[in-house]
């Protein structure tokens, strides 16, 4: 270790995944206090994992010791901070849960959108503990979705397949496109230039899923100004599609599946994805996400 430098602890895990190298991976950072690194590095590391997020978590030892454990928590993609993450969320409760605090059944999260919580569950279905998997369950905030009477110019992307409705969230103005069949969803070929010239930051592109899936509906994420041009499994948009599908279904409770097709250099499309169980609490105005986790990679890195 080079003199002067301070070691952090990391993890890389992949979110909403059941194995290695699904799901939607995340880094994550655990840093001794609020100085320990400013906003600059913290961005440059992103970028140095360049996955699509990073989390970088800070504990706050003010709270009485009886309490859930309370951590400020902030994300950043390769390019830039975000105000919500779902998938870095989970990652970063996966990695307190399993090597900093496994005696806690609860975790708390300061951050930009406000206290968010994280705690371990049973596996849906209430099958207990699984061959002792950890299921975590995330609390998030529920996001409004409103109509949108403009068609957004993406013929292209959507290779003629036929527009059920467009929305948009009212958080920040992403699309939400839903197509009549899963399969249209999965089988898009985006053109990531002509995505990048919309107004809003991503597209969600929605479908049902197909009867006897076990699945309620599929969705596939395109966000290239954020430095992804395709997020495998994106917690975060689920606060809005959750409400949006939840009200078409009649369900409170459903399972999705984002899938994704990224391309890496000149290899062949490369498929991740995951499943997300949500259940939507209309009262509180709030989304409960779980999901599975799994660590590929620990270290350290030199500040």
């Amino acid at each position: 270790m080079e003199m002067g430098k301070k070691a952090i602890r990391y993890a890389v895990v992949d979110a909403f995944a059941t194995e290695p190298f699904k799901g939607n991976p995340a880094a994550v950072c655990l840093l001794e206090d609020d100085n320990a690194a400013d906003e600059r590095w913290m961005q440059s590391v992103a970028t140095e994992f360049n996955l699509s997020e990073t989390a970088f978590l800070v504990r706050d030892f003010s709270r009485r010791a009886s309490a859930a454990p309370l951590f400020h928590l902030r994300w950043f993609t390769p390019v830039t901070e975000v105000d919500l993450c779902g998938h870095a969320t989970l990652a970063s409760a996966h990695f307190l849960f399993t090597a900093v605090l496994p005696e806690h059944g609860m975790i708390e999260f300061m951050t930009k959108s406000g206290i968010l919580t994280a705690k371990k569950v049973p596996p849906p279905g209430g099958a207990g503990e699984a061959h002792g998997k950890l299921f975590i369950e995330l609390n998030f905030p529920m996001i409004d979705f409103l109509g949108c009477n403009e068609m957004p110019s993406i013929p292209e992307t959507l290779n003629g397949a036929p527009v059920v409705s467009v929305h948009k969230s009212a958080a920040d103005g992403d699309l939400i496109v839903e197509l009549s069949s899963a399969q249209e969803v999965a089988d898009i070929l985006p053109n990531i230039d002509e995505i990048k010239k919309l107004s809003c930051g991503g597209i969600m592109v929605t479908g049902p899923a197909p009867a006897g899936s076990g699945y309620d509906f599929f969705t596939r994420l395109f966000c290239p100004k954020f430095g992804m041009d395709e997020d495998p499994v994106t917690g975060s948009i689920h606060c809005v599609l959750g409400p949006y599908w939840g009200r078409k279904l009649g369900k409170q409770k459903l399972t999705a599946f984002q899938v994704c097709f990224r391309r890496f250099n000149c290899l062949e499309a490369s498929p991740r994805g995951g499943t997300l169980y949500l259940e939507l609490d209309d009262a509180n105005r709030r989304v409960k996400i779980q999901g599975e986790t799994v660590t590929v990679m620990t270290g350290t890195l030199l500040a």
